[in-house]
């Protein structure tokens, strides 16, 4: 008995992951051409972690493009959907997840060795925890954010900068069903094209679920983040008007009008054509919502 005991407590001290394990699944959305550069982002074959590829395509032909080694991998599920839309491929990727926990990754995103490792650990020190938030960097190394030194419980949206979808890791049973990335939102529409994070972070608060902050890095990307051109892309713009209101209501009028006041004040932009766009996102919100 006492040599069955020892192996037992060597064997836990010994493997990756404890004995008594969660699962998790990596949720990679492509489009089109971007299907060829999936496979650089999965890690070696990993006991508790599959992938599912949620791969939107516009024409037929791009089907052809789906790399051979995908396809190989056991661990490894693709959906194929015609359309496309960065909120609706995140959705469409949620519906399809079974592990205990689901973690976003963009085709141009590169996973960290130590990464599982990270978001077990988490996981297994808040058995509470319904979502993490990491940290990521460019693939240079550079901090992708201005993110905080200390680990913290989030209430809400950060006051130093926006969370991101590559940051998130949740538990699959608290957001499958029951929250969703708004469709409105996001790469791939052509009106709102950013800000799906902002809404999804509000309907978190809204849900009431336990959230926290770990300065951990886990993944390495080379997107641009559109919420940065605030002061020259008009669906940044419209993003931020419509935004603004589903967080505060009317207020986002005067909200809006001091953005764009002291925008224009400091030579950033003109004040007009920033006051039009705010508005049309406002009034957006409130034609689409239900």
């Amino acid at each position: 008995v006492e040599i069955i005991l020892f192996a037992s407590h060597l064997l836990h001290r010994t493997s990756k992951f404890p004995l008594n394990t969660m699962t998790l699944e990596v949720l990679i959305c492509s489009l089109n051409k971007g299907i060829v550069r999936v496979q650089e982002v999965l890690l070696p074959p990993c006991e508790n972690v599959r992938y599912i590829v949620s791969y939107q395509y516009t024409d037929e032909r791009y089907l052809d493009l789906i790399p051979e080694k995908l396809t190989q991998r056991s661990d490894v599920q693709i959906f194929r959907y015609n359309g496309q839309g960065l909120s609706a491929n995140r959705n469409l990727a949620i519906e399809k997840a079974t592990a205990d926990l689901i973690m976003f990754a963009d085709d141009d995103s590169h996973l960290l060795p130590e990464t599982f490792d990270t978001v077990f650990r988490a996981f297994e020190q808040y058995e509470d925890m319904d979502a993490a938030f990491f940290t990521a960097t460019t693939y240079t190394g550079k901090k992708l954010k201005d993110y905080p030194d200390e680990p913290c419980v989030l209430k809400g949206m950060p006051k130093t900068y926006s969370i991101s979808a590559l940051e998130m890791v949740c538990r699959r049973r608290k957001v499958q069903g029951r929250m969703r990335f708004d469709e409105r939102f996001g790469l791939g529409t052509k009106f709102l094209t950013c800000g799906e994070e902002e809404i999804w972070m509000e309907d978190a608060v809204r849900a009431g679920l336990n959230m926290r902050y770990f300065p951990e890095k886990i993944i390495e990307t080379s997107t641009l983040l559109k919420k940065s051109l605030v002061y020259v892309d008009a669906g940044v713009q419209r993003s931020r008007g419509a935004i603004t209101y589903y967080l505060h209501g009317p207020t986002a009028w005067w909200i809006c009008f001091k953005f764009a006041f002291h925008g224009a004040r400091s030579g950033l932009c003109h004040f007009v054509p920033m006051m039009r766009h705010l508005a049309e996102g406002i009034r957006y919100m409130k034609r689409t919502q239900s």
